[in-house]
């Protein structure tokens, strides 16, 4: 049995491996880095979650809870292993479905203004508002859905990840957290918002939300003692819209410790919470109406030498038998005007409706 990952250009494969996992309840993940090809998978033929910080898959929720907890895909199937995995008698069935509703509009508008109101009064700087769309989806078309998100956005970290009983999640996220490089390690302030080729200048609301996530992520590499070389801020593409990125690049030696350091000071950033952060996550559990659970989280590889490749869960959904749950937010500063906030979510939830219409 090969116990490391493999690789797989090949999206049929892939698709019977995701398949074969989803049938038989075996944990799984699979995975295709931005402008890459080439697909990671691996599978843990056992029920029991691994907590903790350990090398492997790393799945981390908004906010960890009893019912979205912490946990590593350790694996011992490859890609490699497809026969084998298909000779595995299925593990047991473990209940998991998707519960709640979606808000409507108005009620948005209601939540944005709270929030609008919490800022005002200086209780935040910056906050967050997510909202759900769902809808009706066979997750027999999951194995399709995942290569064609890969086709449709090259430059996105592709991720679908399953632990029966605890999480299902698929999507096609903009943004790093962290990653290994050559000189240390990488991150990038990745806020603001707008459709793809908009022409005009970007507005001072855009461009002070923005500003507030790299201020903070300076801040955080400050506090471990550590210096970035950063970018000028400019404008990204991703997918349907475009956002303002600052990217960081960070001189340290590749090490476990300082690595985990590091993903537990930027996660959650401002992008997906606000600041402060710790006051953001108060005002969004009071104010949200639904669970985020793993939206607004990190996936990723971390092994036991420092090395990672960590993205927040963005653009992405929830599912389970028979439905999917789009999770889309933006950020709110005093600035904000709520129509436009619910347009926005508007705008990112294309990201994967627009693949879900053709799957």
């Amino acid at each position: 049995m090969n116990t490391c990952t493999a690789y797989s250009d090949k999206g049929e494969e892939i698709g019977g491996l995701i398949a074969c996992c989803l049938n038989r309840n075996i944990p799984f993940y699979a995975s295709r880095y931005p402008s890459e090809s080439q697909v990671r998978f691996g599978a843990q033929y056992h029920s029991a979650p691994i907590r903790g910080m350990v090398s492997g898959f790393r799945v981390v929720p908004f906010v960890e809870s009893e019912d979205a907890p912490a946990f590593t895909i350790v694996p011992d199937y490859s890609a490699a292993d497809r026969a084998a995995l298909e000779a595995l008698p299925p593990l047991p069935a473990a209940p998991y479905g998707l519960s709640g509703a979606d808000i409507d509009y108005d009620t948005y508008i209601g939540e944005a203004r709270r929030m609008i109101s919490c800022i005002q009064a200086h209780d935040a700087s910056k906050l967050v508002l997510s909202r759900t769309i769902t809808l009706s989806y066979d997750m027999a078309r999951m194995p399709q859905l995942f290569a064609a998100l890969c086709v449709a956005y090259p430059s996105a970290y592709v991720f679908m990840v399953s632990y029966p009983g605890i999480c299902n999640w698929i999507g096609a996220t903009p943004e790093l957290l962290l990653r290994s490089t050559n000189r240390g390690y990488a991150t990038m302030a990745l806020a603001g918002t707008r459709p793809e080729g908009t022409p005009a200048d970007w507005p001072l609301k855009e461009r002070e939300e923005q500003q507030y996530v790299a201020d903070y992520i300076g801040q955080v590499l400050q506090g471990c003692g550590l210096t970035a070389v950063t970018t000028h801020t400019y404008t990204r593409r991703a997918a349907q819209v475009e956002h303002l990125c600052t990217d960081f690049d960070i001189s340290t030696a590749h090490d476990a410790a300082i690595r985990d350091l590091l993903l537990a000071r930027l996660h959650p950033t401002p992008a997906v919470a606000g600041i402060p952060v710790d006051d953001a996550k108060k005002l969004i559990s009071s104010i949200e109406g639904h669970h985020r659970r793993y939206y607004g989280g990190y996936i990723g590889d971390a092994d036991e030498n420092g090395h990672c490749r960590c993205f927040v869960n963005l653009r992405s959904l929830e599912f389970d038998a028979r439905t999917v749950r789009l999770y889309v937010g933006g950020g709110l500063t005093a600035r904000s005007v709520p129509v436009d906030e619910w347009n926005e979510t508007c705008i990112k939830s294309q990201t994967l409706l627009s693949v879900l219409n053709c799957t």
